[in-house]
């Protein structure tokens, strides 16, 4: 991996993160609500249950994304080669974490565990094609660790193809959002606090693709 590669693997990191801070403040900034059918003002009558889901929809890609290339970064620092994770699983976060050597993943388990202090509520939406038809309830999950929250990402959220979450509504399938991803960003920040860019950048390529 050249300089290049690295540094743009870097900003990559944060930019999407930062992207979905931004969407987020702006849910925050127009008051939008994930359980109300009325129209947000000035929106051009949109109603705030659906440009909340839209635009969670859009924070929570982003914030999959800049989680994913964090843990291909961490990967690359340990010098993991990709091609150990089979090519369909090259997104999924959980796959990411377990091609970790243990320490790296201890080291994310407790950064994780450090942040402490924030509600992560989990919210979910189905819409059934008839009255007759009886959703089936979401999975009921452990979320202990960093691990089992990446596998709910992965298997509930879905993170990774969050553009799509429009398909899940004629499938009569859940659609998982968080309403605050502060604890993520948190720890997207924290674990690149020690990974200063200029040395990254600047150092000769020591390990391979």
């Amino acid at each position: 991996m050249d300089r290049v590669t690295r540094s743009l693997l870097y900003d990559n990191i944060h930019d999407f993160k930062n992207t979905a801070i931004w969407v987020e403040s702006e849910i925050k900034r127009h008051g939008i609500r994930h359980d109300s059918l009325d129209a947000v003002p000035d929106m051009q009558s949109r109603i705030h249950t659906d440009m909340w889901m839209s635009m969670k929809t859009v924070s929570h890609f982003n914030l999959g994304t800049s989680l994913e290339l964090m843990l291909k970064f961490i990967l690359y620092l340990n010098n993991v080669s990709l091609k150990t994770i089979s090519r369909n699983r090259r997104h999924a976060l959980t796959a990411l974490y377990d091609a970790m050597p243990l320490k790296a993943q201890e080291s994310l388990e407790s950064a994780y565990h450090e942040i402490g202090g924030i509600k992560d509520e989990l919210i979910a939406f189905i819409n059934v094609p008839t009255l007759d038809d009886k959703p089936i309830p979401p999975p009921s999950r452990s979320l202990s660790s960093l691990r089992d929250f990446f596998v709910y990402f992965d298997e509930d959220m879905r993170l990774w193809e969050k553009r799509y979450s429009f398909e899940l509504i004629d499938k009569g399938q859940y659609r998982h959002y968080l309403s605050n991803i502060a604890r993520f960003v948190k720890l997207i920040n924290l674990v690149m606090r020690d990974i200063p860019r200029d040395e990254i950048t600047r150092a000769s390529d020591p390990h391979p693709s």
